[in-house]
């Protein structure tokens, strides 16, 4: 049987920031989380580091939020040769990895013999806080710049021994109304040149067997399709798939005039959107006009089979360079009419 790489949980949807201190609170009162902590690794809680291969010496800072079902984490490069650096230099902020995977059951030996197996290499490594040796692994070829993190703790209770260098406890109501309702990350989005690629390179990684796909155009599966506000017609391709609570979203644009398009011409492939959000369009009319003060307005908009809605807010100043979907039922029953089975319904909806 083919090696694979387990997950077991959605640990942490991680972003390559700035300036961490810029952006905190915009990312805790869009997500609702209030307690963050901060980890300075400039020398003394990481060692054995190391980059494509070299040994380097290099500084950032991690800052980790949670609730009950969603974690971001805001990582801020210092100074030093790192994927992290290596990204502001190249095409900004935004997604830099997931991590799916921080088991003691999964150690050095099995994760380099399933490496092995897969053809894939180590981009990044460091020991933190001598309690767990971290791996960003290389799967940018695999899964349309997509990069995956696998923590192998040295003790089971690990994660205990990591004091954090400064916490933040943000009061939200000082910040202003929730901007959305937001539990849980639903997936995120990915813009790929090929989706077929990506989606071979997940079911080689995770062993991702669960997918459904849409094929969307103006006028056969969508109707009332915008682009910043204008009438446009659009054509793109997808798959979501899904293993657990951990699920991606392939597209492939084949019209211009979509944010899809857009972003593969300025950045190239990658993650696109969050998709944390679903609730009514009365809830989400009462919403708008909040974020578009805020400088977050729809860029991108539709109506699949008449069913749901789609939208794409502008959140790239406000989140550090990515979009967020918000999708909108039209009736009770939507699930029922658009999959063939419950199952389908979940790897959308989770």
């Amino acid at each position: 049987m083919a090696l694979s790489i387990p997950i077991d949980g959605w640990h942490s949807t991680s972003i390559v920031v700035r300036d961490y201190r810029q952006v905190v609170t915009n990312y805790a009162r869009f997500f609702g989380i209030s307690h963050w902590e901060v980890f300075r690794y400039d020398g003394n809680h990481l060692t054995n580091t190391r980059f494509e291969g070299e040994l380097v010496e290099h500084r950032f800072i991690r800052v980790m939020g949670r609730n009950k079902d969603l974690a971001i984490e805001l990582i801020q490069p210092i100074d030093g040769p790192s994927s992290f650096q290596h990204m502001l230099d190249t095409v900004g902020e935004g997604v830099h990895h997931v991590s799916l995977t921080q088991s003691t059951a999964f150690n050095v030996d099995a994760l380099n013999k399933t490496l092995d197996e897969l053809d894939i290499s180590i981009r990044q490594t460091g020991t933190i806080y001598d309690v767990a040796d971290v791996y960003l692994l290389d799967t940018r070829s695999l899964v349309s710049n997509v990069m995956f993190e696998v923590v192998c703790p040295k003790t089971e209770n690990w994660q205990a021994s990591m004091t954090p260098d400064e916490v933040f406890d943000i009061d939200l109501t000082l910040l202003g109304p929730k901007l959305l309702p937001t539990a849980n990350m639903l997936h995120l989005g990915v813009v790929c040149k090929d989706r077929d690629v990506a989606k071979a390179g997940l079911t080689k990684l995770f062993s991702m067997t669960d997918w459904i796909e849409f094929k969307i155009e103006s006028g056969v599966t969508m109707s009332d399709t915008t682009y910043f506000g204008e009438q446009v017609y659009h054509k793109y391709n997808n798959h979501v798939g899904r293993v657990g609570e951990f699920a991606l979203e392939l597209i492939t644009p084949e019209s211009d005039k979509c944010v899809y398009h857009d972003f593969l011409k300025e950045q190239g492939e990658g993650v696109h959107h969050f998709f944390p959000s679903m609730c009514s369009k009365e809830e989400f009319e009462a919403l708008l006009p909040e974020l578009e003060a805020l400088g977050m307005p729809i860029i991108q908009g539709g109506t699949i089979d008449g069913l749901i809605e789609y939208y794409y807010i502008d959140t790239r100043d406000y989140l550090s360079g990515v979009t967020t979907e918000i999708v909108i039922p039209l009736c009770d029953d939507w699930k029922e009419k658009m999959f063939s089975s419950e199952k389908e319904a979940w790897v959308l909806c989770g």
